[in-house]
């Protein structure tokens, strides 16, 4: 009962993490305006994937020791993603260019997350694969509300961002870290420490 607990407040915090989105974007507005060049796509997604990694870093609950390098690692994939995933849709704004991009970003995004802190390797394999998907379908669902597209946004919206987050928190609350190697005083008494 007590992990069901646990998983749960997991996914409540990742949940809230949905909020992360909208301010990356806001970010990337600031800094880099509208996303229609090489440019401004490396420059939004590299700011506001700081933006939107410190705030999953923090609100989502992980470890302090692991804050920087999520953060970096979500930075650093959304600068690469938004980039390849802008300029492979030709900066256009329909909904299946507007996916693509998603699911390309989320998948430099996702990548970069699953290696850059501790975990198992079949939850980064899990996470790795279900954030373009996630971040596609977030890109659907924010077009179902949204008025101005044509804008070029660097992120979905809040809407697509609380779907992704809810089913990002799924895989979020079931990740383990990784198994740290156990170290134990050899019997033999000469000293040696032993990883097992």
């Amino acid at each position: 009962m007590t992990r069901d607990r646990f998983e749960i407040k997991r996914w409540a915090r990742w949940l809230g993490t949905f909020i992360g989105f909208p301010l990356a974007g806001v970010a990337a507005r600031l800094v880099a305006g509208n996303i229609d060049d090489v440019g401004s796509a490396a420059l939004g997604g590299l700011v506001g994937g700081a933006v939107l990694g410190a705030v999953q870093a923090i609100v989502g609950g992980l470890n302090r020791d692991e804050w920087l390098r999520w953060t970096g690692a979500t930075a650093a994939g959304l600068a690469v993603g938004l980039t390849i995933g802008s300029g492979a849709v030709g900066f256009a704004t329909d909904t299946a260019s507007l996916m693509l991009m998603g699911g390309i970003s989320g998948a430099c995004v996702g990548l970069a997350q699953a290696v850059s802190v501790s975990m198992r390797n079949v939850d980064r394999v899990l996470w790795a694969v279900a954030t373009p998907v996630l971040w596609a379908g977030a890109w659907w669902v924010t077009l179902q509300v949204i008025v101005d597209a044509e804008r070029q946004h660097a992120m979905f919206g809040a809407s697509g961002a609380v779907a992704a987050s809810a089913l990002a928190g799924v895989l979020y609350a079931l990740r383990q870290p990784r198994p740290q190697s156990v170290v134990v005083r050899s019997a033999a008494s000469n000293g040696s420490v032993v990883a097992s």
